[in-house]
């Protein structure tokens, strides 16, 4: 097993380019700035997961959440799960090198084209090719790929039924996930997915195709140095030029000393949406001269979770973990297909849904929080016969767990559409705040809970809004795709960025569209709404066309071929390459046939 980061002892004073955070932007940044020949430093908060490492237990996960609320912050800071509570909304994030992808639901989608067109866009988003050059380059690297059609997971076969209700197709969703046997573009070794549902916890197969093993394999490949376990606080100008990155690390020794800085020329904030504004927002209590649109317009991109519990029908939606903790059919991967609901006549009442596997860590918990939570719920159908065998599935799942009864045939259903981006991000206590009084009022919600109710009847299941944020969070909503903060505009007066990223600079004297020279946000922070799909595509393609425009304004060449000659490695713990696994009756070792795959 070998690891990409470097111990935290090598951090040097300075580097050509400094990039915070390692998610879909920051990653896009370190890849393509170490293509340009810069030594580039990544500084991370979390820690480096490898396949074989992440919870799949209760126990192991409850470990991995962090909470931090207006009076309270519980759990390690580098634990995997970021839980972030608010008085009106919810946000919830990974934490280690890769960030989010590592525990999403790897959905590769592009937003409808008239996204752009929304006055919130920069006009440049119109008027050039590079940010559908973005998401070229952004697909070459995390090659979405759809479930082959030879899997028919239950849980899309529902989905199914739902879209014929609903007058809409089901269609495989693509997805950044190896099906078969490669290398990533980065040169890490991947299995083929076991269907084994876990994507949203962790991928212990190692067939996630996250940032970690594609954009900053690939920045480690051309020179870039990775760490972890750097908390930034905030940025500022360095006295003979360029920037002081201000850090701290989470050793225990380190809390009594004073922050510690390294200085580079170039910049890139990409600590997600909550992290880069809360460091422009602490960087502008220091001096920085920063819009002041500055914490506006963050949206949740309308995210919405619902459950059609103790359906008529199996659904298999409870993951089982790798190795398999359950003997039942294949559940298939996190998401496998979605229903397109965006083709209307204005853009912003499009909605997308996804069916969805719980993780297995979360299955001796569902029984009781699923049937406690069904008194409130709505039940599509009715009569005597129904309502008897309604019970006795609960029962069933009460007695045998989450892989039997009511659980079993329980659908999870994940939704996204547009909101109004009125969100606002502040720092209280030197941490970031999202207020958002009336964010679940909007219609979009209401909307979501009348195409979500219907997609339940087609099952004949009980609906439930998310039982976890309406009984246990406040009934607020809960958003694992935060966007906004620091987002782009046409000038400083309408925006924190412009369209390539670069930071605006309102000093006294300086013009409407001034810069800060070499300081640039890639990341969620940048996006100035939602854009009704699941932004992972989006973000990593605008992290891709600033990196287009940072090379033609710095002057420097950003080549793209493939590095020849490139050898493979394997990131899987011992433990797991160890692992016997049987699928139709073949038996295999896991990593067999892996060794000398080359990139394609």
């Amino acid at each position: 097993m070998s690891r990409l980061a470097q111990d935290r002892k090598e951090l040097a004073v300075s580097y050509d380019a400094i990039v915070v955070g390692s998610g879909y932007g920051g990653g896009v940044a370190a890849s393509r700035l170490a293509r340009m020949g810069l030594g580039v430093a990544v500084l991370e908060r979390g820690r480096e997961w490898v396949p074989g490492e992440f919870p799949s237990r209760l126990s192991t996960a409850s470990r991995e959440m962090q909470m931090t609320g207006a009076r309270f912050r519980r759990g390690a800071p580098d634990a995997l799960f970021d839980l972030r509570l608010g008085e009106d909304v919810h946000v919830l994030v990974g934490c280690g090198l890769g960030g989010t992808s590592l525990i999403n639901a790897n959905v590769c989608l592009a937003p409808d084209e008239r996204v752009f067109d929304g006055e919130e866009w920069p006009s440049a988003f119109r008027q050039d090719s590079a940010v559908m050059n973005g998401y070229g380059r952004a697909r070459e690297m995390l090659r979405p790929t759809c479930l082959p059609e030879t899997e028919r997971p239950r849980k899309l076969q529902a989905l199914a039924k739902a879209a014929e209700v609903l007058d809409r197709t089901c269609a495989r969703v693509p997805l950044h996930i190896a099906f078969e046997p490669q290398a990533t573009v980065g040169g890490i070794e991947q299995p083929a997915c076991t269907l084994c549902g876990d994507c949203m916890s962790g991928c212990n197969v190692g067939a996630k195709t996250t940032v970690h093993s594609t954009y900053l394999a690939d920045a480690v490949n051309h020179g870039a140095s990775l760490f972890t376990g750097f908390t930034v606080r905030y940025v500022e100008k360095a006295p003979g030029g360029g920037w002081r990155v201000v850090f701290r690390t989470h050793e225990p020794e380190d809390a009594a000393m004073p922050a510690r800085a390294a200085t580079a020329k170039y910049v890139v904030l990409a600590a997600g949406t909550l992290g880069t504004a809360e460091i422009l927002l602490r960087s502008r209590e220091r001096g920085l001269a920063l819009s002041d649109r500055l914490g506006k317009r963050f949206s949740t991109n309308a995210d919405a979770i619902a459950f059609g519990y103790n359906n008529d029908v199996a659904i298999n939606a409870v993951g089982v973990g790798y190795p398999p903790r359950a003997k039942v059919p294949d559940v298939g991967p996190g998401v496998a297909g979605y229903i397109d609901l965006r083709k209307r006549k204005n853009v912003r009442d499009g909605l997308v849904v996804v069916e969805a596997a719980v993780q297995s860590a979360m299955a001796p918990l569902l029984p009781v929080i699923l049937s406690s939570s069904a008194m409130l719920g709505t039940d599509t159908d009715k009569g005597l016969a129904d309502g008897l065998d309604e019970k006795g599935r609960a029962l069933q799942s009460l007695l045998r767990g989450a892989y039997a009864g009511a659980v079993h045939a329980t659908q999870v259903f994940l939704a996204v559409g547009h909101d109004d981006a009125a969100g606002e991000l502040t720092l209280e206590r030197d941490r970031i705040k999202v207020s958002w009084p009336g964010a679940a009022r909007q219609p979009v919600f209401a909307e979501i809970e009348k195409v979500l109710k219907a997609a339940v009847a087609a099952t004949g299941g009980t609906y439930i809004p998310n039982p976890v944020t309406h009984r246990l969070l406040g009934g607020n909503l809960l958003t694992v795709h935060p966007l906004g903060g620091a987002a782009m505009g046409e000038d400083a007066s309408t925006g924190v960025v412009d369209h390539k990223g670069r930071v605006f600079d309102t000093a006294a004297g300086h013009g409407a569209t001034a810069v800060h020279d070499g300081l640039y946000v890639t990341d969620g922070a940048a996006l100035p709404g939602s854009v009704g799909v699941h932004p992972l595509l989006t973000i990593t393609a605008i992290a891709e066309r600033a990196m287009i425009h940072f090379a033609r304004d710095h002057g420097f060449e950003l080549p793209l071929a493939v590095k020849v000659g490139l050898a493979t490695r394997d990131l899987r713990t011992d433990a797991i390459r160890a692992v016997r696994y049987r699928r139709g009756g073949l038996a295999k070792r896991v990593g067999d046939g892996l060794k000398g795959l080359t990139k394609s």
